[in-house]
């Protein structure tokens, strides 16, 4: 997915385990063995860009973590995001992808990280909590109207981020920031030390296939898409 992203000019698959290394090598990929002790995605892409870059990761316009759970990720959504930090660096150190969620078990269920966007394009929180919560019950539950005119309860955030060097030094240090530890949610990290993150929203169309594989079942289903394309 990622060699057919005509932004992307550099791709290495950062790891710690020597099985996966040797066959991203047998394939003629780019490897590169780091630290096993980062705790999360962004500390590895840290570690990464440092030892890329001798030290200066600044000379990259963009550095982009793209999860290896998420191998269907529509290459436009990508090619979206990195657009919109490329236009919008003054303003984000960050940016990542969300999908309007229109079901509302799937707005309540505590395994789906939810996020508040600004009409500007700017994430406020990121919970795996149903945010915005609406005080009054009787209220419909929906921050805007999709392009199928469907209610919106809230936006699914997904796990592809795009950093400059200053949003990325963030993850420099393997300190938690204190909501990090309660969400288990290393882009609230960013937030805390007071940096922001813009959100590209992605037609739920989209992103239909775009599961992520964590399970058997999700790779058997995974599998299955792939051959279809």
């Amino acid at each position: 997915m990622a060699k057919g992203v005509p932004e992307l000019t550099d791709i290495v698959v950062a790891t710690d385990n020597d099985t996966i290394f040797k066959h991203v090598e047998s394939f003629g990929g780019t490897a590169l063995m780091t630290s096993e002790s980062f705790s999360t995605g962004s500390e590895r892409v840290y570690g990464a860009a440092q030892l890329l870059s001798n030290g200066s990761p600044e000379q990259f316009d963009v550095i982009l973590n793209i999860q290896g759970d998420m191998p269907l990720l529509p290459r436009e959504a990508v090619s979206r995001l990195i657009q919109f930090l490329l236009k919008n660096r003054d303003r984000f150190q960050m940016a990542t992808i969300a999908t309007p969620i229109t079901d509302e078990e799937r707005f309540l269920s505590n395994s789906v990280v939810k996020v508040v966007v600004t009409e500007t394009g700017e994430g406020l929180y990121f919970s795996r909590a149903p945010i915005p919560f609406p005080r009054d019950a009787s209220e419909k539950r929906s921050v805007r109207t999709s392009a199928a005119s469907e209610p919106v309860y809230g936006f699914k955030h997904l796990g592809l981020y795009a950093f400059t060097a200053k949003g990325l030094s963030a993850y420099s240090s393997p300190d938690q920031s204190s909501l990090e530890q309660i969400e288990k949610l290393e882009q609230l990290r960013v937030l805390e030390r007071g940096n922001r993150i813009g959100v590209v929203v992605i037609e739920e169309e989209l992103m239909r296939e775009s599961i992520e594989v964590d399970t058997p079942d999700d790779l058997a289903r995974a599998t299955e898409i792939a051959k279809r394309r």
